[in-house]
């Protein structure tokens, strides 16, 4: 490969990244026009006291079961985690204490 061949396929890894840029920035683009909503009197019907009722009917409220289960499971992680710090802790102090630091 002589000098000029060298240098025509460097412009061309140069054009065809250009051309990559461009097009991934077009896409970001379009991506991003399509989170955009274009009816901004969405936003004031949610505020007003039917989508607010309407808002209410789409939530799902736990059942008393539901509710003791979730409880229970946050409760029994806090216990573990309690369990687990405080044994840290106490490993800690003991390996200080034996390095003299305490």
């Amino acid at each position: 490969m002589d000098k000029d061949e060298k240098q025509a396929l460097k412009e061309k890894k140069k054009q065809e990244r250009k051309e990559l840029r461009k097009a991934r920035k077009i896409q970001r683009e379009n991506a991003f026009a399509e989170t955009i909503d274009e009816n901004p009197l969405k936003f004031k019907e949610w505020f007003s006291l039917k989508g607010i009722r309407e808002e209410l009917k789409n939530v799902h409220w736990p059942t008393g079961k539901e509710l003791a289960v979730d409880s229970g499971v946050v409760l029994a992680f806090t216990f573990i985690l309690g369990l687990f710090f405080y044994a840290s802790d106490a490993v800690i102090a003991l390996i200080l204490k034996a390095l003299g630091m305490n």
